[in-house]
């Protein structure tokens, strides 16, 4: 089998992982690569270097120059790492956060080598989901770093790249997925879906959110569409069941034949769509799928 529970990128090269191992996404199939952790629930992809969260190790890394994983320095962290989230401007801040499973958010500077806990104003420390949103014009004052976590019973927004947090205005919920709008700066637009409380929309970015009519109960995955431009879905979602499209992240309709997703990455123009069967890549115009891809038979 080949569950899909993350998927990464970095400069066209892509990432898969899930409790059956870690993939190199290539144009027809997966191919394994071996990786230390036993429980494997995340991917981080960055250039010269990869990233695993699970357990036992919480975060491991691997470096193009070296042959052997190794345990990132993690202090007074020791539970599962769920999620990873580098920021927009990684390559010259160093900084990723990371979502643990009851240490709260992990944030490092140095490109992964050490992580600190930074939960300032977090009343939850099980953090499922974290999504940055697109850097701020240069000439913006104040320049503000905004990045957001989705927690076992809020959402929560940090102005100054996961130093501190505060409790967004939302429903006690399990949010599992947050999606942020490309032109959030203008439009305000944050969505984030939860694991039984249906799907909840933001218009003032992200510090308020309310409940979507009409959307499905349990929303696995979200993924704004940054190549949008009215005439196709600006939204994907995931249910249980099936994927739906929107262009206002409020009406939304069933994609006919689709397959439910666990995972969505969009990558010049293509929607990479993680689940229970591997890697689908579906055109992110038509929504149709360009192609399916398995790990390959023994």
């Amino acid at each position: 089998m080949s569950i899909i529970l993350s998927l990464s990128e970095y400069e066209g090269t892509i990432w898969a992982a899930g409790p059956y191992g870690l993939f190199a996404v290539g144009e027809e199939e997966l191919t394994p690569t071996p990786q230390p952790q036993e429980r494997l629930t995340a991917a981080c992809s960055l250039g010269d270097r990869i990233f695993t969260g699970g357990a036992p190790f919480g975060v491991a890394y691997l470096l193009d120059t070296a042959e052997q994983w190794q345990a990132a320095w993690q202090e007074g962290a020791e539970s599962a790492v769920l999620t990873f989230a580098s920021s927009p401007d990684y390559d010259d801040s160093g900084v990723i956060l990371a979502g643990s499973e009851g240490d709260g958010v992990l944030r490092t500077r140095d490109r992964g080598l050490r992580w600190m806990p930074s939960n300032f104003g977090l009343r939850n420390l099980t953090v499922l989901t974290l999504a940055w949103a697109p850097p701020m014009q240069e000439d913006a004052w104040p320049r503000w770093q905004v990045v957001f976590a989705g927690t076992e019973e809020g959402i929560y927004r940090s102005p100054n790249a996961g130093l501190g947090w505060k409790r967004s205005e939302s429903a006690d919920a399990a949010y599992q997925t947050v999606a942020v709008a490309p032109d959030v700066h203008c439009s305000g637009l944050v969505l984030a879906g939860t694991e039984e409380g249906g799907l909840w929309r933001s218009t003032d970015g992200g510090r308020t959110f309310a409940a979507v009519d009409g959307a499905p109960e349990q929303v696995n995955s979200l993924v704004a569409l940054a190549n949008g431009d009215g005439s196709s879905a600006n939204w994907l979602l995931s249910d249980d069941t099936q994927l739906w499209s929107s262009q206002d992240g409020a009406a939304w309709t069933p994609v006919a034949g689709s397959a439910p997703a666990l995972c969505m990455l969009e990558v010049d123009g293509s929607v990479y769509v993680g689940g229970e069967n591997g890697v689908t890549v579906v055109d992110g115009a038509s929504l149709q799928v360009e192609r399916q891809l398995q790990i390959p038979a023994m």
